[in-house]
């Protein structure tokens, strides 16, 4: 049985799943239906265009159960007007409340950003969420070990050591949870779509009213400290792409602050 099938009945031969699927899968029989290629499934990246782009619901694909392609509502589209604001208004932030972020909470934030873009709908990204504020604590200073070595040869991260022998943390703020993003080391866009998914996390962390900040220390030493890989539990064959500290934010920021014009060249 071929992976996508079309149902003649509702179909109205408008072509739309062909002209709208990425590896080009659909041909055009005799009577103007589409049909699922020979040896497609090969190159099918179950991206869902062909399910989701048909108002009448006549293509079936195997992978892809119409009835879990959940129709969209117009009445939830966002305005512009909204969106700008929701972006404008995300703040790094680094000081927090101490009340923990219910998991249920982030459940919902995550699965917003499960929906995130990734090259040919690869998927790859893996999801560590570290919710006990001493594990936080016991990695910002796994990170302090891995300054210290490299402070040998950058001198610069002497202030943040001198910081966190004073009791403070300058790694991870104090912040209670913390949500990292791995991914396999074979795949080339790992990169790209981890920070896609985390940008996308915390977009939605900022829409339930938590604060969010890209732990960048923690990921430059996740992937050149063992010890810290090893701790958080990363695959062998995993590389960390992304890490936010995140926590219900102590301060609201009622203004905006101005940023550079885009720059823009146009051609």
């Amino acid at each position: 049985m071929s992976l996508v099938t079309i149902d003649h009945s509702t179909c109205r031969r408008d072509g739309m799943c062909s002209e709208v699927c990425p590896p080009a899968l659909f041909e055009v029989d005799g009577e103007g239906f589409p049909v699922f290629r020979a040896g497609g499934e090969q190159d099918c990246i179950t991206c869902g265009h062909c399910v989701a782009v048909c108002p009448q619901g006549a293509v079936h694909h195997e992978k892809i159960p119409l009835e879990e392609s959940l129709p969209i509502d117009p009445a939830l589209t966002v305005s512009v007007p909204a969106l700008n604001q929701l972006v404008r208004s995300r703040r790094s932030v680094r000081e927090f409340r101490d009340e923990p972020v219910p998991q249920a909470l982030v459940k919902q934030v995550i699965e917003v950003a499960r929906w995130a873009p990734s090259a040919v709908n690869r998927q790859p990204v893996h999801w560590l969420v570290i919710q006990t504020p001493s594990e936080v604590k016991r990695l910002a200073g796994l990170v302090i070990d891995y300054l210290r070595q490299s402070n040998k040869l950058e001198p610069r991260y002497t202030r943040y050591i001198d910081l966190w022998e004073q009791g403070k943390d300058p790694i991870l703020r104090n912040a209670p949870h913390l949500a990292v993003i791995h991914a396999p080391d074979e795949w080339l866009w790992s990169s790209v779509d981890s920070t896609i998914a985390l940008t996308q996390f915390e977009l939605a962390a900022v829409a339930q009213g938590i604060g969010t900040c890209w732990a960048g220390f923690l990921m430059r030493a996740a992937n050149g400290h063992p010890p810290l890989k090893e701790t958080l539990g990363i695959p062998e064959d995993h590389s960390v792409y992304g890490a936010l500290m995140y926590g219900f934010p102590r301060y609201r920021y009622p203004r905006v602050p101005p940023r550079q014009e885009a720059r823009i060249q146009w051609r």
